[in-house]
């Protein structure tokens, strides 16, 4: 079974093709800067770079045919035609009550269209790429694998807010969380290296970038999560202003002068690493700030290392222990120092880091003797949105 998996960004359009009955990439490309004559454009096959050009793309439309031609073009011999294409999956992000793995019918996407004010930078540049994909391959199922769906069997108590319970009710008001593919991923190749029992295992995953969540897995099921309603929540992230009293906002825009749009872009666009430490939401910048003495850009790392801190603290209750912690993302992956920083606050429950394995970034980096793992994955958010979208196809007669 060959499926294409698409990521789609507001300006951007990323896919791999899968060959499910081993695994195996097939062919993968992107294409960035989707709305301008300078779009840049790759192509792979297998691990080989193929193609690369700067052409004029001016809607995703035109990037998800370039990619579809480059597929049958008969010069790569990758397919002999689109048919061949069994199915599509979206690593797509909101669609309330319908959020999971599932075909995406005209029931899915008028709720991705109802919640798209809650992942604007997301649904609508999904639901063009969707569309897109039914008119160029009417009779292809595609499939949402939705970053909320991991998520979707965590207890009601840890769902909800306290808010009047007409807000969840009528209007959906709850914790969704996200990252879903990626804490999936990353949980149960945690379970498989550790031979961890697949029905008692006890697991916080941390998936640490631009964007960041972090994830309590218990027995195969997320109990909780760092993100909620909207991925603004939880840790600071990039850009994001992370957990905030909601009555900061009348307040600063009566001090400002600004109106509640305004405010909401600089909590979203303005705030989080970037908005603490002045120079940038990007870790490896505040880093090399840090290490120039910029006041700022400490403040801003160590707020994020206190984040990630205060989560696992309060996922250890929940979890009512622990049998290991797993690192994941860019920053999760790289920075050795941050992961030292949280780790040794957990040496108290008998979690030992060894600093050589730590600082070579292996897959396991605490000490043979210690009664908490610690561990260092790359994700692969692809592999499993191919997974649950075969899964789907062969649920969905």
């Amino acid at each position: 079974m060959k499926i294409i998996v698409c990521n789609i960004g507001s300006s951007s359009f990323k896919f791999q093709l899968l060959e499910m009955e081993t695994e195996t990439q097939l062919a993968r490309g992107y294409t960035e800067r989707v709305g301008s004559d300078n779009a840049v454009i790759s192509y792979w096959i297998g691990g080989e770079h193929v193609f690369s050009a700067t052409e004029n793309i001016p809607t995703h439309r035109e990037s998800v045919q370039h990619a579809l031609n480059f597929l049958v073009d008969k010069k790569y011999n990758i397919l002999r035609g689109l048919y061949e294409i069994d199915g599509i999956g979206f690593k797509t992000i909101q669609a309330g009550e319908r959020n999971g793995s599932v075909l995406l019918d005209d029931e899915v996407l008028e709720a991705m269209e109802y919640y798209k004010d809650l992942a604007p930078a997301h649904n609508p540049p999904y639901l063009t790429a969707i569309y897109m994909f039914k008119d160029l391959l009417p009779d292809t199922p595609l499939v949402g694998v939705f970053e909320p769906g991991f998520h979707i069997n965590a207890p009601d108590y840890a769902q909800v807010y306290g808010t009047p319970y007409e807000w969840f009710e009528k209007f959906g008001v709850k914790k969704y969380g996200y990252h879903g593919a990626s804490h999936r991923y990353v949980t149960w190749e945690t379970v498989r290296i550790l031979n961890l029992p697949k029905d008692n295992h006890k697991i916080i995953t941390c998936h640490l970038g631009g964007s960041s969540s972090l994830c309590a897995f218990k027995n195969g099921v997320s109990i909780d999560t760092s993100m909620g309603f909207t991925p603004q929540t939880g840790l600071i992230q990039g850009t994001r202003i992370g957990d905030m009293d909601p009555y900061v906002l009348p307040y600063i825009m009566n001090r400002k002068g600004i109106t509640l749009d305004e405010a909401l872009v600089e909590c979203s666009k303005k705030s989080g690493l970037a908005g603490l430490s002045g120079t940038s939401g990007d870790m490896r910048d505040i880093n090399e700030a840090v290490a120039q003495g910029n006041k700022k850009a400490l403040l801003a790392r160590d707020k994020f290392i206190y984040d990630i801190k205060r989560y696992i603290g309060e996922f250890l209750i929940v979890l009512e222990g622990l049998d290991a912690v797993t690192f994941t993302g860019g920053i999760g992956q790289k920075d050795a120092d941050l992961r030292m920083q949280v780790l040794s606050s957990m040496q108290f429950l008998g979690m030992k880091t060894d600093e050589l394995k730590n600082d070579a970034h292996q897959t396991i980096i605490s000490s043979e003797d210690s009664k908490i793992k610690a561990l260092v994955l790359e994700t692969n958010e692809e592999i499993v949105v191919a997974r649950e979208t075969v899964k789907v196809i062969q649920n969905k007669d």
